[in-house]
């Protein structure tokens, strides 16, 4: 049985638009791969200049109930807005779908963990006025920090609605 030539030429490029296709598709897989990568290293070097800036007996204290309260100082709630810019810059990154999902749940993780120690439930009474302008944003970190807020004697409070 003989195929005839133009069903052979027909194959073949049908053949080499399927090769081309996956060569296109897999490229543009691996350009995404590595945008997430650089992501994660530019967002994890921010935040360790951040956690430099971050006086240690606060950070401390907002990561274990074990360690005293600090009190208010301009430079805690400096470091607590440039980390808050930073939440809302990968957030929005995250809205405009530019995070892969495995990048985005392993910030939000830990993004929910720091929110919710008592520094920056304290800090965010005053600086929630800053992200006015994002109801989004606003929700987002709310939701993250968890049903109660803290007053500022250091007790929970219910949250004000």
């Amino acid at each position: 049985m003989k195929i005839p030539t133009d069903v052979l030429v027909q194959c073949s490029q049908v053949g080499t638009l399927v090769l081309g296709s996956l060569g296109v598709w897999v490229a543009m897989l691996n350009q995404r791969r590595q945008l997430n990568a650089q992501m994660f290293i530019t967002v994890t070097g921010r935040f360790q200049e951040l956690l430099r800036l971050f006086p240690t007996e606060a950070w401390l204290a907002n990561r274990s109930a074990s360690q005293p309260v600090p009190p208010r100082s301009h430079e805690i709630t400096d470091c607590t807005l440039y980390c808050l810019q930073l939440i809302a810059d990968v957030y929005h990154l995250r809205q405009g779908r530019y995070i892969s999902n495995r990048l985005w749940y392993a910030w939000e993780r830990e993004i929910k963990h720091i929110l919710e120690g008592r520094i920056f439930r304290r800090e965010w009474e005053s600086l929630e006025i800053e992200f006015s302008h994002n109801k989004h944003f606003l929700n987002y970190i709310n939701e993250l920090m968890g049903p109660e807020r803290l007053t500022n004697a250091g007790s929970p409070a219910p949250r004000s609605a």
